[in-house]
C-alpha cells in the first residue's frame, strides 16, 4: 500500500522463513515446517509478482533449513526466468548471498546473477570483520564467481545496533572493504527495536531510539568513505528473527515511528483474564484507545501522509468499528515506517 514515489525510493529485501507447523485441535503436528514451506515453495513467485509488480527486490533465502535452501533459491529464481519467457512483466528478482555461504546455494545465485543479467547482492555481518584478508576474500568471491563488479550490490548487515555503537569504529572497518566506488550500490543495514516488549510497562507510552538511524547519520558524511552508503533497516521489528513461539501471547501494542524514535503504546494481551476475578481485559478495544492517543500527538503525520497513518485516523473516529488485529497493527507501522524513512534517507542523499 505504498504510494508510487517512495515504493520507486525502496527496494525490499524479503528473507524466507520456515514456517510454524500446521497443528491438529489437540495441537499435535499435521504438517511439518519443512513439507508446509515445499507445498507453498510453487507459488511464491506469482506472491512476489503479486505485490512487488516489476520494481525490484533483493531475495534471501539463509535462514531457510540448510537441506533445502539450494533448491527453494533454484526453484523462485527458475519461476521469475519462466514468467519472463512468457512475457509477463517480472519482478525483477536480484539474489543475495555471501562469501561463507554453501558451495551450492552460491552456485544457484551467482548462475542466476549472470544469465539473468539482474546482477548479485553480497551480504557481510559484523563478523566478517574480525577476518584480516576480507578485501581479498570479497574480491575473490567476485573473481571466482565471474560476477562484474558494477553489477553487484555489497550489504553490510550489522544486525543489532544501539547506543553502544562507535561511529568511529563503524567507519574503520567500512573502509577497509575493496572498491567502495565501485560497487552497483553500498548499502549499510541494521536494526535497533528491541526482541519483544515484556520488559516495558503495561498502558503506557515509551520512546526507543532509533539507534539505526542515528549511526547512519553519523557515518555516511565521513571523510574517510569514499561513497556515502544506503540506508537500511528492519522497519519496527527485532534484526534476529528467533522463530515461533508456540503459545506465546500477543498483547495489543502499537509501534508508531517518529523523526528518530519509536513511540510505542504498551497493551495487556488480547486475551487477558484475571485469575482471581474471571474478568476479561480490554481485548481489541485498546486499540482504538492507542490511535486516538496517536492522532491528539504532535508526531503524528497526518492522514495524509501514508495508508498506515489513514488507517489510524479511520480506527480512532470508530467509522465502521473495525479496531485491527495484531497483523493489521503491524501493517500499519510498517507501512507508516517506510514511508517515513523514505522521506528521510532521499533528503538525505
Amino acid at each position: 500500500m505504498l504510494q508510487p514515489n517512495e515504493r520507486q525510493r525502496i527496494t525490499p529485501l524479503v528473507e524466507f522463513i520456515m514456517p510454524s507447523p500446521a497443528l491438529d485441535k489437540n495441537r499435535q503436528i499435521k504438517e511439518s515446517s519443512r513439507n508446509k514451506f515445499l507445498r507453498k515453495l510453487p507459488e511464491m513467485s506469482n506472491e512476489l509478482l503479486q505485490f512487488c509488480g516489476n520494481d525490484p527486490i533483493f531475495l534471501d533465502v539463509h535462514l531457510l533449513d540448510g537441506d533445502i535452501r539450494a533448491n527453494a533459491f533454484d526453484t523462485l529464481l527458475s519461476a521469475s526466468r519462466a514468467l519472463d519467457i512468457f512475457s509477463i512483466p517480472v519482478t525483477h528478482i536480484i539474489p543475495v548471498t555471501s562469501t561463507i555461504a554453501d558451495d551450492t546455494t552460491r552456485g544457484v545465485a551467482a548462475r542466476f546473477a549472470r544469465e539473468s543479467g539482474n546482477g548479485l547482492c553480497i551480504r557481510i555481518d559484523r563478523s566478517h570483520f574480525a577476518e584480516p584478508r576480507l578485501a581479498e576474500h570479497i574480491t575473490e568471491f567476485i573473481n571466482v564467481n565471474d560476477l562484474d563488479i558494477a553489477n553487484t550490490d555489497l550489504l553490510v548487515d550489522l544486525k543489532i545496533v544501539d547506543q553502544h555503537v562507535d561511529p568511529r569504529g563503524i567507519v574503520a572497518q567500512l573502509a577497509r572493504l575493496p572498491d567502495l566506488t565501485k560497487w552497483r550500490s553500498f548499502i549499510v543495514a541494521g536494526g535497533a527495536f528491541p526482541k519483544d516488549l515484556t520488559h516495558l510497562g503495561v498502558f503506557e507510552t515509551h520512546v526507543v531510539d532509533r539507534a539505526e538511524w542515528r549511526l547512519w547519520r553519523l557515518i555516511s558524511g565521513a571523510a574517510e568513505l569514499p561513497r556515502k552508503p544506503l540506508f537500511s533497516d528492519y522497519t519496527i521489528q527485532h534484526p534476529i528473527f528467533y522463530g515461533y513461539v508456540p503459545g506465546a501471547k500477543v498483547s495489543a501494542s502499537v509501534r508508531y515511528t517518529d523523526d528518530d524514535r519509536w513511540q510505542v503504546f504498551r497493551g495487556q494481551a488480547l486475551g487477558y483474564i484475571n485469575k482471581k476475578t474471571g474478568e476479561k481485559g480490554p481485548g481489541s478495544k485498546q486499540y482504538v484507545g492507542h490511535a486516538k492517543t496517536i492522532v491528539e500527538q504532535p508526531f503524528y503525520k497526518g492522514e495524509r501522509f501514508s495508508f498506515g497513518d489513514a488507517e489510524i485516523k479511520r480506527i480512532a473516529d470508530g467509522r465502521d468499528g473495525k479496531t485491527g488485529n495484531p497483523e493489521k497493527w503491524l501493517s500499519i507501522g510498517i507501512n507508516h515506517h517506510l514511508t517515513l524513512v523514505a522521506h528521510q534517507a532521499s533528503n538525505s542523499l
